[in-house]
């Protein structure tokens, strides 16, 4: 009988590979992720350096011994989709590729083991059971948590530095540590999180003064309950590159951080930051929980909850004379334009349902069910300014909420909002015909971009080489339809062409000729 043998090692690069940041990075972010997964409410960091070990010790439930058994299972995750915001003790899989063994101590009510496992070649991943350490009974509860130790060949590696330890979670976990979003997500951590490395707690680092601030509430529809909340500051001076550009968070963990996923650019992207938290995205992240589901349903929420970000953060920019460049309405003659282009997403939609969001389209008397807007609500949020020392998120003042708002004005913190609200959205369903998608120009000479999508309009940047070229032979109709058709390929389904998507797009324009 023949022998299947797996290469843990390439297993295991790959694994690391399907992560966005350095392999450092995720063994912090997943080790605390799956303290979180597992309730834990104190999760330290215990750095030796001359003995080379890295421990990470929580107070979660610990583990049963069927756990602890698939724990060991590299091929293997006991992790689904929609469940917690960890990826299957990732964090200590791939520290063996870097280290010497690593030994995992475990509590669950009765059971107590602990293990020593080490990658020993490339074809096997040994490891046993040993009879618990003596860990400090200070710092590990007896009767439940988990305590992971990296036993390190040298002392070369990032994870024996604690200011990397400190600034990673920092950067992950942002709204964990950031009082101003304790009132949003204690429905998920009731207990609140604390974070040690060497026993001393982690706080956010210190910031620089910011000019300017706003924080606001994100929900769907005027009667909607909230879904998000979050703030934009403006600095006076320019941020560090790791802290420019609007993050978003989901359960507490930092998922996409920039300006790309947003769809909207500042003036002085340098000088603006910002965190928006939605915890409902957690049921649309990957498998590793290191991005969102690229299948079309999944795909459609995100959009949707995109869009709702959108229409809350454009204004406070406009707010700050951050909207960098000036936008127009097509001319009457590319209103013909404007109508074929709309008749052939039609025409599409039913192939590449996934960018029904981005449009606002339904067919007419077609019922509508999920998290939709309210057409008749003025915004999908509502930004105040903020207090320096403080954040204040305005909540709706009806139904006898006043004396609650103030309250929470006082406090600094965010609404109060109810998680099952905030993971679900709020269901509806209706019949509605928004006025589809639309063409609109901006000028921006610094940017190789073609055109985005904003709301449900495609902006054609009429400052484009290519634009300025074709326009002085009058071929403008054509650059805007293979324009958005470029943009509207960026929001495919993953596994769906980009290149047949495009190639339809303009045979279909052809033929309306």
């Amino acid at each position: 009988m023949g022998e299947t043998k797996v290469n843990l090692h390439h297993l295991l690069e790959d694994i690391r590979d399907s992560y966005p940041f350095p392999q450092e990075e995720v063994i912090v972010t997943e080790l605390v992720a799956n303290s979180l997964d597992s309730h834990a409410s104190d999760i330290r960091f215990i750095v030796d350096s001359q003995k080379y070990i890295l421990t990470v010790i929580d107070n979660g439930k610990g583990m049963n011994k069927k756990e602890l058994d698939g724990y060991h299972n590299i091929a293997s995750t006991t992790k689904t989709r929609g469940m917690g915001i960890g990826f299957a003790g990732v964090g200590a899989k791939l520290s063996l590729l870097i280290a010497k063994e690593v030994i995992t101590e475990t509590a669950n009510g009765n059971f107590r083991g602990a293990t020593r496992w080490k990658l020993e070649n490339d074809e096997k991943a040994p490891w046993k059971y040993i009879t618990p350490a003596s860990t400090d009974s200070k710092l590990f509860n007896p009767h439940h948590g988990t305590a992971v130790s990296i036993f390190f060949k040298s002392n070369n590696s990032e994870l024996l530095n604690p200011d990397f330890i400190k600034k990673t979670i920092q950067k992950h976990f942002y709204t964990i540590l950031d009082p101003t979003f304790q009132t949003a997500l204690r429905f998920i951590y009731k207990n609140g999180i604390n974070f040690y490395v060497n026993e001393e707690k982690i706080n956010l680092s210190e910031m620089m003064q910011f000019e300017k601030s706003n924080a606001f509430k994100i929900h769907f529809g005027k009667k909607g309950k909230p879904v998000g909340v979050g703030f934009v500051r403006k600095y006076k001076e320019p941020l560090d590159e790791e802290k420019r550009g609007i993050a978003i968070s989901t359960c507490g963990k930092v998922i996409k951080h920039g300006w790309d996923w947003l769809g909207i650019s500042a003036k002085n992207p340098d000088y603006i930051s910002g965190v928006v938290e939605m915890p409902g995205l957690s049921l649309i992240l990957t498998t590793n929980k290191a991005d969102f589901l690229k299948d079309t349903a999944s795909l459609q929420k995100y959009y949707r909850y995109r869009k709702a970000v959108q229409e809350v953060i454009e204004p406070i920019l406009k707010e700050f004379g951050e909207i960098s460049e000036s936008r127009e309405k097509p001319a009457k003659e590319m209103r013909p334009l404007e109508k074929e282009i709309r008749g052939i997403l039609d025409n599409m939609l039913n192939d590449f349902p996934e960018l029904d969001p981005l449009l606002g389209r339904r067919k007419k008397f077609e019922a509508a069910i999920g998290v939709l807007d309210d057409t008749s609500a003025s915004e999908s949020g509502t930004a105040v300014e903020e207090n320096p020392e403080k954040t204040a998120i305005n909540h709706d003042v009806k139904d006898g909420k006043a004396e609650e708002n103030a309250k929470n004005s006082e406090n600094g913190g965010l609404p109060n909002l109810d998680i099952d609200e905030l993971k679900n959205g709020v269901p509806q369903e209706g019949k509605r015909k928004p006025p589809g998608l639309m063409i609109g120009f901006y000028d921006n000479k610094d940017s190789n971009e073609l055109g985005k999508i904003e709301e449900g309009t495609v902006w054609i940047n009429n400052e484009h080489p290519a634009f300025k070229r074709i326009a002085k032979s009058g071929g403008e109709k054509y650059h805007i339809v293979v324009s958005t058709a470029f943009v509207l390929s960026g929001y495919l389904q993953e596994q769906k062409s980009l290149q047949a998507f495009i190639n339809r797009f303009l045979s279909d324009w052809g033929k309306e000729a």
